[in-house]
């Protein structure tokens, strides 16, 4: 789902990536993942050089991620 060199974080409550995305430069290391440089497509006047940037440890971050796909994987099986 990635915008370039940026990958939508946080999306419209309607749930379609394109409307209204926040996007961010995700960096993975081995021990870290870290979201910076955000921006909103629709409203590039805005700044948003204040908002971050966000650091997750990355074990965390990837038990974080196999909990949300749990439930597409169900409902694909």
């Amino acid at each position: 789902m990635a915008t370039g060199s940026k990958t939508p974080v946080l999306v419209c409550e309607c749930g379609e990536w394109g409307c209204w995305p926040l996007l961010a430069e995700i960096t993975v290391t081995d021990d870290l993942v870290l979201w910076d440089c955000a921006e909103q497509p629709d409203r590039r006047a805005r700044d948003y050089g204040t908002f971050g940037p966000f650091r997750f440890d990355r074990k965390q971050y990837d038990h974080a991620l196999r909990n949300l796909i749990k439930p597409i994987r169900s409902d694909i099986a």
